[in-house]
């Protein structure tokens, strides 16, 4: 009963940022107070901790196969590596822990009976709840505050600077954040909610209402990725054909939102040649790329990792890092997509992530959108483990 417990508040939890955050030295540039830079406990950290001690014989044996394989010691080898290229920063030594603490959480998930049964309702509650607090945000063109706040809503107002908006003819407008640091991470988070749906859940309204929402956000790059997933992808082929697939992609290249987010990628190539093999360490691209802007360049809102998930990962695990984690993982996934059952998912998930990640950076920083893809492969490898034990 206790394990249902603290696995359905964990679920019910993904997309809150109720947390604590440490301010260390690291964490200030150039005077500037970074919150990527800043370890914080989440309430998910909290509730991931008692979840792998609940299930502790399902913990001890894969901390135990990890270390029983080449695999693992070469991951634990490339952990050290890549903490000596960041000059052992406390901020990257945080960040490896909580990589590490997410695949484990991956694995013991994954081998959990009945798994889709069991998120099924704090999953759904979870989604009702970011679904109506994105809705009333964008009807009342502000947040909500109030007990909202410890779920992580931030402070919500048209009239805010940096505070994400839409140009349309008739004015600007509001787009909603829900728990969520910006309009684009959220989208992300719903785009790979949708593929999860997919398997737990056979109602569609819920999956409708996602979709809406995701078209709330005004995330052009998520609404191209949902496109993929719901039309281009089942029909790959005829759609390829037909040129559809190709027809959106000068929306994408020549609209200034999506031109405006390549600014930092000169100085990130600067900071790829410089660190080529081990990269600067998990968490030090803002660190580095202070080095290589001018200094009448260097403000809080320049300050940011580069907004494409691949080229940020390879400046900072270095090719070393990449081919590494790109060999360990590449067995499982492969046998994965070999899977008749498991393959749409899994493509879905895929295409999700290539399509986003190449326009943002969230997979790779943001926590919440982290651990949605944990819940995501956990029931893909889950249903693929149900389909080998009802064969075998």
């Amino acid at each position: 009963m206790l394990k249902k417990k603290i696995l359905f508040l964990l679920i019910f939890s993904l997309p809150f940022q109720l947390g604590y955050h440490f301010w260390l030295p690291e964490s200030y540039v150039a005077s500037f107070r970074i919150d990527y830079l800043a370890p914080t406990f989440y309430i998910t950290d909290l509730l991931l901790i008692l979840f792998l001690a609940v299930n502790f014989k399902k913990t001890a044996s894969v901390v135990k196969d990890v270390f029983t394989k080449p695999s693992g010691w070469i991951f634990t080898a490339l952990i050290f590596v890549n903490l000596y290229a960041s000059s052992g920063s406390p901020v990257t030594f945080f960040a490896w822990l909580r990589l590490g603490s997410y695949l484990l959480l991956l694995t013991v998930l994954a081998a959990t009976d009945r798994l889709a049964k069991k998120v099924l309702l704090p999953f759904s509650l979870s989604l009702i709840f970011i679904i109506t607090l994105s809705i009333v945000q964008f009807v009342l063109q502000s947040s909500l505050g109030g007990l909202f706040y410890f779920f992580g809503e931030r402070p919500l107002s048209i009239a805010l600077p940096n505070v994400a908006k839409i140009n349309l003819p008739w004015g600007q407008l509001l787009r909603p954040y829900a728990t969520f640091s910006h309009p684009n991470s959220l989208a992300g988070y719903l785009l790979v909610s949708l593929v999860i749906l997919r398997q737990i859940s056979r109602p569609k309204i819920l999956r409708y209402l996602l979709i809406g929402t995701i078209f709330l956000t005004f995330s052009k790059s998520a609404i191209f990725a949902l496109i993929f997933i719901e039309l281009i992808r089942p029909n790959l082929i005829q759609s390829i054909l037909s040129g559809s697939a190709l027809g959106l992609l000068p929306f994408l290249r020549l609209d200034p939102s999506f031109s405006s987010r390549y600014y930092l990628l000169p100085p990130t190539l600067k900071i790829i040649a410089a660190n080529p093999f081990f990269g600067v360490g998990l968490k030090q691209f803002i660190p580095s790329l202070a080095a290589y802007l001018p200094a009448s360049q260097i403000s809080y809102t320049t300050l940011q990792p580069v907004h494409h998930t691949f080229i940020l990962m390879f400046a900072e695990l270095g090719l070393l890092g990449v081919v590494i984690i790109t060999k360990i993982f590449w067995a499982p996934l492969s046998r994965l997509i070999k899977d008749k059952k498991a393959r749409p998912y899994l493509l879905d998930l895929f295409g999700i992530i290539l399509l986003t990640g190449s326009l943002d950076h969230y997979w790779w920083t943001l926590p919440q959108n982290q651990l949605i893809i944990v819940l995501a492969l956990a029931l893909i490898i889950n249903l693929q483990k149900q389909k080998s034990h009802a064969l075998s």
